[in-house]
């Protein structure tokens, strides 16, 4: 048996795969643009915060809804169709004209750089990680997948891409909207990629993926909105109770009625104020 006498080279392992998913959130500022090896995926109309540099766009959102405006003058929200989104003025031409790859729902032939947002190829990386779901005979079947925004999805794609260190800078999804319909969603996923390896980084700022208490050892942050939120109950059950009175009263009982009406003015009103308290109290939370 003949040994030798310099050790094997071993191939290095391939280098780490790090990217930043960069929104407009305020703590877009905390991106370390001057680091070489960190790509940047930017999104949507972000460019126009003056954000530095980006190695790759994505805007999924359907270009025949797009309204544009002039950049700083952004029309009144009644001026603006459900299911249309703003963009600024120049905003295809600023698209069409980048060196790097940009993502759309469908690529544009005349845009040298635009590509189709790989879709399938994204579903079939993660298509084992939905949860399972059982119909009411007990049948469990493989559930829907679960995307409810755009992060979500370049979330989605940098996972299936292999990037293995994942920043998030810019996106807070901290409104009413998205905190309900989108944070759960991008939160779940980065679940998924903790599982598989990926590392996580986070402006303190942003508020996925924590909490305002450790529950059952810490009191609830929210324990102080309690109150308002049942006298919000209680209100719009007495309202419930003057319209179920109000649909039983015949055309003789217009003295009844005008009482009903008057109570419920007031009812009205209190409800208005106390959910704009509450408002104000989860703001303070927050």
């Amino acid at each position: 048996m003949t040994t030798t006498a310099f050790p094997i080279a071993t191939p290095d392992p391939a280098p780490l795969k790090r990217c930043a998913i960069v929104g407009t959130a305020p703590s877009w500022r905390q991106t370390p643009w001057q680091d070489p090896g960190l790509h940047i995926l930017g999104l949507n109309d972000a460019y126009v915060l003056g954000q530095p540099r980006a190695d790759v766009w994505f805007d999924l959102h359907p270009s025949n809804r797009w309204l544009f405006y002039e950049q700083g003058k952004p029309p009144f929200i009644d001026d603006v169709s459900p299911g249309t989104y703003l963009r600024p003025k120049g905003h295809r031409e600023w698209l069409s004209q980048r060196t790097f790859p940009v993502f759309l729902l469908e690529a544009k032939p005349e845009w040298p750089t635009s590509r189709t947002f790989p879709k399938p190829q994204v579903l079939d990386f993660w298509q084992p990680f939905w949860p399972y779901r059982v119909d009411r005979k007990a049948t469990v079947q493989p559930g829907g997948d679960y995307e409810t925004s755009s992060p979500a999805w370049i979330y989605m794609w940098a996972v299936a891409e292999g990037y293995r260190e994942i920043h998030i800078y810019g996106i807070h999804l901290s409104t009413e909207w998205e905190y309900l319909e989108q944070r759960p969603n991008l939160e779940f996923l980065m679940g998924v990629g903790a599982g598989l390896g990926v590392k996580h980084i986070l402006p303190t700022a942003a508020p996925i993926c924590r909490g305002t208490f450790q529950y059952g050892y810490e009191p609830k942050a929210t324990t102080r909105l309690e109150p308002m939120q049942r006298r919000i109950e209680r209100l719009k059950h007495e309202g419930a109770l003057i319209a179920k009175r109000l649909g039983q009263l015949r055309w003789y009982d217009r003295a009844e009625k005008q009482d009903v009406l008057a109570r419920k003015a007031v009812v009205d009103l209190e409800l208005q104020d106390a959910q704009m308290v509450l408002r104000q109290q989860r703001m303070k939370v927050a």
